[in-house]
């Protein structure tokens, strides 16, 4: 008879190791909201003058946006090209999110980038609606502007 009690001794531990494991199993992996969005602008004869694409990302049901990338175009290229990006939250004053960068010449255009990509928190988190936009150094005459959402 002693068997069978440390039978179902051993049966009983085992359970409570299996719940406790399941227990502290780590959870379902998170998932992202990944959005993309751009905006061009037209100047000069050139449909494209003024280009922005800005990736950011968030967990489903999130006000936050964790802003990931950030790419600016301006044609014609031209020598010595500057850009930096802003940023306004809603209800809140303008300010500057990256410093001023160097273009890289590729064609007839500029393009000038910010930020990685992808899930890392490198950059800056944004409430819904807040606005990112461009400015260039040199004869520019717009900015363009992206509204998160």
């Amino acid at each position: 008879m002693p068997t069978l009690l440390r039978a179902r001794a051993t049966a009983a531990g085992l359970l409570a190791v299996a719940g406790l494991a399941v227990a502290v199993a780590p959870a379902a992996p998170v998932s992202y909201v990944d959005e993309r969005a751009n905006v061009r602008l037209a100047e000069a004869g050139f449909p494209c003058a003024y280009g922005l694409v800005v990736t950011h990302w968030h967990r489903p049901g999130s006000q936050q946006r964790t802003i990931s990338w950030i790419y600016a175009t301006r044609s014609p290229a031209r020598a010595h090209n500057l850009a930096r990006w802003w940023y306004q939250t809603p209800g809140g004053p303008a300010r500057a999110g990256g410093t001023w960068h160097g273009g890289k010449t590729v064609q007839t255009w500029t393009q000038i980038t910010w930020g990685p990509g992808g899930h890392g928190r490198l950059g800056p988190d944004l409430p819904e609606g807040s606005r990112i936009c461009t400015e260039f150094n040199y004869d520019a005459t717009a900015r363009p502007c992206i509204t998160l959402t």
